[in-house]
């Protein structure tokens, strides 16, 4: 099972602190599986047994299951430039933000989804009055939980999917950008973090080709990583890189203007650099900005939902003062 959010947070600020203490990778390690429990502690050890002869990048790159791109290019570019605790406190805070907003929006939640469960079993009640007992009642409320939490489990399956297949394809990943709210959190970090690889692998000495590669994997956007690939060959053929990430929307215009730019000055480390705190901090925000939204839209259905229970009450209860009306 993949660490939580919270857990790979953890795992990383304590493994920066051991090497920010001088403690080698190797012992970092054995260091942790005695302090740590569960998931975490089972991860460390499948790590501490391919350690043995293997770089740090390496021995991350064996867990795969565990270990996403945006990871393994951030410790791949500081282990070549000597500064793995560095690496290790930025992944440790991009996951801690990451579950901050998830929290906030499940927190925020809490109460939007708590009134729908209360509207079904009160809606449901004239149904059981009018006749058809506990049996009724129960089929009702029962059938319309069914929808519900199928439907949520509909999302949460498909949601990561999705996700998955948007870092490869790029036209699924254009679908995706185009969905209110998230699609704008997923183009901002997405951004984020083929700047901010790009420029650890160029500060780290690796050459331009393999850097745009790496970026390219870790912005975890189909269409980034297309971009990268273009720009590969552009550079293979002599060219330069900007350009081609330039075109196609891939990267917003500000970004590709300021790599271009970056390149032609001779400040693109600096640029790269620049862009990858801004597009964080502009993720960091709309991401806030989901978990505000995202609650008020599940009340906005819940109380259509009401709406539609008190209207459908009503009708049912004249149709019956209709009956006895004709009745008499």
């Amino acid at each position: 099972m993949s660490l939580s959010l919270r857990e790979k947070e953890s795992f990383y600020r304590s493994l920066g602190q051991l090497l920010r203490n001088g403690s080698p990778f190797p012992k970092a390690l054995e260091s942790l599986t005695r302090s740590l429990r569960g998931g975490r502690r089972s991860f460390v050890k499948r790590l501490a047994r391919q350690a043995e002869g293997r770089s740090v990048a390496e021995t991350f790159a064996s867990q795969r299951s565990d270990v996403g791109e945006m990871e393994l290019g951030t410790l791949t570019a500081v282990e070549r430039t000597g500064k793995l605790e560095h690496g290790c406190t930025q992944l440790a805070e991009h996951f801690r933000s990451l579950a901050v907003a998830r929290e906030s929006m499940l927190r925020k939640s809490a109460y939007p989804i708590f009134v729908l469960h209360l509207a079904v079993l009160v809606f449901a009640l004239p149904r059981a009055l009018a006749g058809g007992g506990l049996e009724g009642y129960l089929r009702e409320t029962l059938g319309i939980f069914a929808v519900v939490y199928g439907a949520g489990l509909l999302v949460a399956l498909l949601f990561p999917l999705l996700r998955d297949l948007g870092a490869t394809s790029a036209l699924l990943d254009g679908l995706l950008r185009a969905v209110p709210l998230f699609g704008k959190v997923r183009r901002a970090f997405a951004v984020a973090r083929f700047c901010g690889i790009y420029q650890m692998q160029l500060d780290a000495g690796v050459n331009v080709m393999e850097a745009l590669a790496a970026a390219g994997r870790s912005s975890r956007s189909g269409l980034i990583r297309s971009a990268a690939r273009r720009a590969v060959q552009e550079v293979r053929g002599g060219g330069p890189a900007g350009p081609p990430l330039a075109q196609g929307g891939a990267l917003p215009e500000d970004a590709g203007h300021a790599i271009c730019m970056g390149e032609e000055t001779g400040a693109l480390d600096a640029e790269l650099q620049r862009l990858a705190g801004e597009y964080q901090k502009e993720g960091l925000t709309r991401l806030d900005t989901l978990t505000e939204w995202l609650p008020r839209m599940v009340m906005m259905g819940i109380f259509i939902y009401v709406g539609y229970g008190i209207i459908r009450f009503y009708a049912g209860y004249l149709q019956q003062v209709q009956k006895l009306l004709d009745q008499m």
